[in-house]
């Protein structure tokens, strides 16, 4: 009886021995995923934090004028061969990274042993006539409200805390200047040894590059104009020193065409076999699905115009 005892109590011990063992690993297990998920998602510390505001525009580089921080875009040639860099100025609507030519070029152009710059500019913003006529149906219904003899009373307290406010308020520092915005980015090329610098800008940034080439002391190698509508005089146009490459699509919006015409008169006028214009068939004013052909394109006459005579 005791034998047969003994032999219960040790198949009851070797039955529940496992548990504790398998169990264990189980717990060691959750544990350990616990605190690899805790890690995964802890956003408390600085360096975290740091890592997810970076920016995802590739090449984004923050460019500094006057006391305030400009976005920007540089990314260094990788050809292995430094050319020179491009100042790509954007078309007006458009940002250092939005989906046009100019994001396109920024990334190609390195690979052919140009760096490039991207620089967000100031354009004017038009006005809204929408927004125009509700002002003014709010002013009236206001100034209706008035006459009707609503008043409104303010309290002597609630109105020494407005007087506080308003005498708080910072004063509206003045906007940030293209030019100023391009004389940094000029800069900070130069900072890097860059020896040859070229304008290349897209509809209304060309006809901004062709204004600041009269504006800046820094000498620029040469400009490209991309789908740029005739400019607003002759007389910007006219002393150009640099070689100019015009091109546009044979699609481009309204006006393109004609003021590559007439700068191309202007041009025979002078005699300057400078300038060179081209007209790409099959393309819109971004160039949409034919990008690396215009990479091309540009590569080609920038290797005529500097690189074939670098070599000699």
């Amino acid at each position: 009886m005791k034998r047969f005892q003994a032999i219960c109590l040790g198949l009851l011990f070797a039955a529940w021995l496992p548990l504790p063992a398998i169990a264990a690993p189980e717990d060691v297990s959750a544990a350990t995923d616990e605190e690899t998920t805790s890690e995964d998602v802890d956003t408390s510390s600085p360096e975290t934090i740091m890592l997810r505001h970076v920016s995802s525009v590739d090449g984004f580089q923050s460019i500094t004028v006057v006391d305030k921080e400009i976005d920007a875009t540089y990314i260094e040639e990788t050809y292995g061969i430094q050319h020179g860099a491009i100042v790509l100025l954007h078309e007006q609507g458009d940002n250092i990274d939005s989906q046009s030519i100019i994001t396109s070029l920024r990334h190609q152009l390195p690979e052919f042993g140009w760096s490039t710059l991207t620089l967000a500019l100031d354009f004017p913003i038009e006005s809204n006539i929408f927004l125009s006529v509700a002002h003014e149906k709010n002013a009236s219904d206001a100034a209706g409200d008035e006459e009707q003899g609503s008043e409104t009373t303010v309290e002597p307290d609630q109105a020494a805390a407005s007087e506080s406010e308003n005498d708080a308020e910072p004063e509206s520092l003045p906007p940030i200047s293209n030019l100023q915005r391009m004389e940094a980015a000029l800069e900070f090329l130069k900072a890097k040894g860059t020896k040859r610098i070229v304008f290349l800008g897209h509809g209304a940034g060309g006809a901004l590059a062709v204004e600041l080439l009269g504006e800046i002391t820094t000498p620029i190698s040469a400009l490209i104009l991309l789908g740029t509508p005739a400019l607003p005089t002759d007389d910007i146009f006219n002393p150009m020193r640099q070689p100019i490459f015009d091109v546009y699509g044979d699609n481009d919006i309204d006006g393109v065409a004609a003021g590559v015409k007439h700068r191309k008169t202007l041009m025979k006028r002078a005699k300057d076999n400078r300038y060179q214009a081209r007209k790409v068939f099959g393309a819109d004013h971004d160039f949409h699905g034919i990008q690396p052909i215009l990479a091309s394109i540009i590569r080609g006459w920038l290797n005529t115009t500097f690189v074939e005579k670098d070599k000699k």
